[in-house]
């Protein structure tokens, strides 16, 4: 009998081997972390495309990279070029922090602006999406969160993408919340926490969260999207109603996996990254089989 985590590396494999996986870092002892790249057959074709950059969740402990493929597959079908990306957490390189992490996730970003040309993509569309401690990334790279010791080679506003869309984030971390225990002190937990870096002319964010998330309270995000907000700053926030964590996973809540896609439809349309066409129709990956009935 089958372990979950060989079918969870099964599964895995099938859903990457349709991708086209890129390195885009070398770490210290050589190995690289790679973007895994699903492109539209005719990407190459018309304008250059908006790009999406899908993180994971893990609370920087672990994390699997295939997590947001549905999501990634249904953009790509809407003509954007949409990339998993690999990065740092125990699991995976046990002597990680979440600030390399955080790092990861600008030099995913930088990567895709260095290479917009032979990829076709728009650089002033670069989407950046997460889960967690993956919305953490997302977030602090659209916020411009400084970092310690970052790559003076790396143009600082090159790492920030246009728009970040987040999924259950990790909102601040205090003792005893939900990924602190992954930070090495206390000063580093408190660079990961997203409110003490409010500030004006933000790049748009749209926050999703379930009301009955056990991990990190509503409250949290709601919190930071009205500060964002004050500050004005576009920071839109959406609950979903009696929702624990993982509701927006295909496999795990359909009905609000629709419903998330379709809330990240209107938003990115709202802010002029991915433009609905005159004939869009709102995601029917579920509820399209009431017409059998």
């Amino acid at each position: 009998m089958r372990s979950v985590y060989e079918w969870m590396s099964e599964r895995e494999k099938v859903l990457l081997k349709s991708a086209r996986p890129l390195p885009y870092r070398t770490l210290e002892d050589g190995s690289e972390l790679f973007i895994h790249f699903y492109l539209p057959r005719d990407f190459r074709e018309g304008e250059p495309r908006a790009v999406f950059l899908f993180f994971n969740s893990g609370a920087w402990e672990r994390g699997s990279v295939i997590e947001f493929a549905p999501q990634a597959l249904y953009y790509v079908d809407r003509g954007a070029i949409c990339g998993l990306v690999e990065y740092r957490n125990r699991s995976s390189h046990p002597a990680s922090r979440p600030t390399d992490a955080l790092g990861d996730g600008r030099a995913a970003i930088h990567y895709l602006r260095q290479h917009a040309g032979s990829l076709h993509l728009d650089p002033s569309r670069v989407i950046a999406i997460g889960g967690g401690a993956g919305a953490n990334i997302a977030a602090s790279a659209a916020m411009g969160i400084s970092l310690p010791g970052g790559d003076p080679a790396v143009n600082a506003a090159a790492t920030r993408p246009d728009a970040a869309i987040l999924f259950s984030a990790i909102i601040d971390l205090n003792k005893g919340s939900y990924g602190y225990g992954q930070c090495a002190d206390a000063t580093e937990a408190r660079l990961l926490s997203l409110s003490r870096a409010i500030g004006p002319g933000m790049p748009p964010m749209l926050l999703i969260h379930g009301t009955a998330d056990r991990l990190i309270p509503w409250e949290d995000a709601a919190g930071f999207a009205g500060k964002m907000a004050r500050r004005r700053n576009v920071c839109e926030f959406v609950e979903f109603e009696g929702r624990d964590r993982n509701f927006y996973h295909l496999n795990f809540d359909p009905a609000s996996y629709e419903a998330s896609l379709a809330t990240m439809d209107d938003f990115l349309d709202r802010v002029g990254l991915l433009k609905k066409l005159a004939d869009h129709e709102n995601p029917h990956l579920i509820s399209w089989r009431e017409r059998d009935y």
